[in-house]
């Protein structure tokens, strides 16, 4: 049996999902040279990464305007496939370059610090299905848009809840901490927090390099997704959050992965439930055809008859036997209707007999049940009657 044929593109779709399971090319770091760099009109960044014998096409979704041809970097990404063109490619997130300036030598000794003191170990998962998300961002900002946007593309009641804030200048580290504090108030807390803006050059972005605001960060109770522009460095607020992504719709979709994975399982099964049925009707309609040429062949007329016929007696005796059965259980029905209405005591209510009854709704039948200057109940058809007992006396 030869083996159904796919598309390519069927093919390629495979291998991408095969490569981005796999945990370790999910999260490579990569070192070499840069070569054939190049941004496109979209803003991606795309070259080649090379060492002394071999190159590896890379693709950056953000505008790299930092690097160039010859420069020494480690990439950190993860191995993709392009499906158009079926070639893999290594998908860059972050890009470290080798040897800084005085600010980034500062920085990287920032960085060294916090790490030594464990803040960039600690990574808490979030709500598959979060309910309520806080955003840290300018209301202005296109970052916003970006987010409110991708949250839209799923069919969920999610809460979202926005905290106004400066996201560049001196008065933006208050404004962030402030922020921060706001979401981790018993009475505003929100499933996850979502820190953002736009892209930006390395100053406009350094607020989010401020110890002050890593730190806040670290101590939230609520776990702490970040994206904030597309520059190649990741900042201090980055490393110290429990998640981070390279740009606000990344950090948006991250967020509501879940939700998404649910729509692409669904879809899944809904296929597969599809294929399974038509397979199944194939093999019915097959099986049924196979058996209509076997009766063809066969022509068991005589026993279909005597089936027939045998199929009709059988409902003959079960009709008699139903019959009978519930002309028994009417007769039964009748003679209970009958001991019901004897039980009737409001008959003999009528002809002038009484209830009599102690306090208690105990209906007196012996004489052992009452005593001297007990109080009874008596009633007759239309009214009742209380009495005192003076005496009790045995009638013969």
């Amino acid at each position: 049996m030869k083996i159904k044929p796919i598309k390519v593109s069927v093919l390629n779709q495979y291998i991408k999902k095969y490569l981005m399971s796999n945990s370790i090319l999910n999260n490579l770091r990569v070192e070499g040279e840069i070569s054939n760099i190049r941004i496109s009109k979209t803003g991606y960044t795309y070259f080649s990464l090379c060492d002394e014998v071999s190159c590896i096409n890379c693709v950056a979704f953000f505008a790299d305007n930092i690097s160039k041809d010859g420069d020494k970097i480690i990439a950190e990404g993860e191995l993709s496939v392009y499906e158009a063109k079926g070639s893999y490619q290594l998908v860059i997130r972050n890009i470290e370059r080798v040897g800084f300036g005085k600010i980034l030598a500062d920085l990287e000794m920032m960085k060294e610090r916090l790490k030594a003191e464990g803040m960039f170990d600690r990574h808490r998962d979030i709500p598959t299905y979060p309910s309520r998300i806080g955003i840290i961002t300018s209301k202005t900002g296109a970052a916003l848009k970006d987010i409110l946007k991708t949250f839209e593309g799923v069919k969920a009641a999610i809460e979202i809840i926005i905290y106004n804030t400066l996201v560049q200048g001196e008065k933006s580290k208050e404004s962030i901490i402030d922020g921060l504090k706001f979401f981790n108030n018993e009475n505003n807390k929100p499933d996850v927090i979502l820190i953002s803006r736009g892209g930006g050059s390395f100053e406009d972005l350094s607020v989010f390099n401020d110890i002050k605001v890593a730190e806040e960060v670290y101590k939230s109770e609520i776990p702490v997704v970040t994206g904030i522009g597309h520059e190649t460095d990741r900042t201090l607020t980055d490393y110290v959050a429990d998640i981070y992504c390279h740009t606000p719709t990344a950090a948006a979709e991250r967020i509501i992965r879940g939700y998404k994975d649910i729509e692409e399982k669904l879809e899944g099964y809904a296929y597969a439930l599809r294929q399974n049925t038509l397979n199944n009707l194939s093999m019915k309609e097959a099986s049924l055809n196979s058996s209509k040429f076997i009766l063809k062949s066969c022509l068991p007329v005589e026993n279909i008859y005597r089936l027939v016929n045998e199929t009709e007696g059988y409902k003959n005796i079960i009709k008699i036997r139903t019959e009978k059965e519930l002309e028994g259980l009417s007769f039964q029905l009748k003679l209970l209707k009958e001991k019901l209405i004897g039980y009737d005591y409001s008959k003999k209510l009528k002809e002038g007999f009484a209830l009599v009854s102690d306090n208690s709704g105990n209906i007196i039948r012996k004489s052992e049940q009452i005593e001297i200057k007990d109080i009874l109940n008596i009633r007759f058809m239309d009214f009742i009657i209380q009495a005192e007992t003076i005496n009790i006396k045995e009638v013969e």
